[in-house]
């Protein structure tokens, strides 16, 4: 059992102390400033959370792709060259690191 708070947890109640205490008695620009900090808050928080699962899907994206120097550039120049077209693990590793980053980055749009 862990008995101090996460960085996750933290970083969540200080973007809702934001958002719940401070920015509705704010206006103009002071309120629009915290509101986008208390919301690159809310971003790390979910990156903290959803790191492992974020490490794994880029891992799995990358899984088959060139051994030789940089895995990624191999990737893009095999993706740009149609090589990999038909690469329904590769097609479903990627949806799946999409719909991860979507849930650290627009969490809304998935009704998180």
């Amino acid at each position: 059992m862990q008995d101090d708070p996460s960085g996750a947890a933290l970083l969540d109640a200080a973007r809702r102390a934001l958002t719940e205490e401070v920015a509705p008695g704010l206006t103009g620009r002071p309120r629009y400033v915290a509101l986008m900090v208390a919301n690159a808050i809310g971003i790390a928080a979910r990156e903290i959370e959803r790191a492992d699962r974020l490490r794994e899907t880029g891992a799995r994206v990358l899984d088959g792709a060139d051994g030789s120097g940089d895995p990624l550039a191999g990737l893009v120049r095999a993706i740009r060259a149609g090589a990999r077209d038909a690469d329904t693990d590769l097609h479903a590793a990627l949806s799946n690191a999409a719909e991860a980053a979507a849930e650290v980055w627009k969490p809304t749009a998935r009704g998180a």
